[in-house]
């Protein structure tokens, strides 16, 4: 009985000694060839009228990669005077995507595109057996979110109200943390912004969790394993020669100020750090 136990435990810490070193080795790889290779080229957009007002004329979206990437959205354009407008990209939180242009205003002249993720799960709590069945397709969003923004680039791009060289791509909340991986590998748009932003997903996921003391750890560990591709330090630096503006709450409960200055400290020239006596806005 004794040396069965101890090969059951001998047992187990390999296990999961094979399955930290695998997953360390995941954390450490840079994604941007996969990103680049994932995005494909747009072959396939459509519009479809909601509303005009004096000022704008509100478009659903739908745009298509060749790799099979369906993006959904919402486009607000200004009403037509025949003049390029600048563009503001906008990832917003993962229950927010296209609503986030409900919450934003004082934008005449400028073409905004609210894009939804191309994630098609469950966005509110999980249980543990809900979460590890969702792990494939989570993954699958992380990977194809960059790509599925290079191409709604592509998009703005084509559209004949678009000035090329004044789109904006804005991340607030979870968007913010894909804004480095998508400015890093796409030299088009001329500025980013990050708004409740932060590096060191692990630290992040544990300071701000609600999960027992004792299980933070391994969960924060093993849901930065899930995130690695998108770890805003591995590419934030990269941004740069391009302006880069980072806004963070004095008293966000979700962003631990920690995790917003290791952002700020990795990110180059010129950059700008706002912090604001707020909580965390989700847009």
């Amino acid at each position: 009985m004794r040396r069965c136990l101890i090969i059951i435990f001998l047992s187990i810490t390999i296990l999961l000694l094979a399955v930290y070193i695998t997953g360390e080795i995941y954390r450490s790889l840079d994604y941007r060839e996969k990103f680049i290779e994932r995005r494909g080229t747009l072959t396939e957009s459509g519009e479809r009228f909601i509303v005009e007002s004096e000022e704008h004329i509100l478009f659903e979206i739908t745009l298509e990669s060749s790799t099979g990437i369906k993006t959904n959205g919402l486009l607000k354009v200004p009403a037509g005077d025949g003049t390029l407008h600048p563009a503001f990209l906008i990832l917003g939180g993962l229950r927010t995507g296209r609503k986030t242009l409900d919450y934003i205003s004082g934008t005449k002249g400028i073409v905004m595109l609210a894009l939804d993720y191309p994630y098609e799960g469950k966005t509110g709590r999980m249980s543990a057996s809900e979460f590890l069945r969702s792990v494939p397709v989570i993954r699958a969003s992380v990977l194809d979110t960059a790509p599925a923004a290079m191409t709604a680039v592509d998009y703005l791009l084509e559209r004949d109200d678009v000035d090329p060289g004044r789109i904006i791509v804005i991340g607030g909340s979870l968007g913010a943390f894909f804004v480095p991986a998508h400015a890093a590998i796409d030299d088009r748009p001329a500025a980013a912004v990050m708004i409740y932003g932060a590096g060191d997903i692990q630290s992040m996921l544990r300071l701000s969790s609600e999960v027992p003391r004792l299980l933070s750890r391994p969960a924060s560990w093993l849901g930065a394993v899930l995130l690695s591709p998108i770890e805003p330090l591995k590419y934030v630096g990269d941004i740069s020669p391009r302006p880069l503006l980072m806004i963070s709450g004095i008293q966000d409960p979700r962003i631990p100020a920690r995790c917003s200055r290791l952002l700020h400290d990795a990110a180059n020239e010129p950059k700008t750090v706002e912090w604001l006596d707020t909580g965390h806005v989700s847009i």
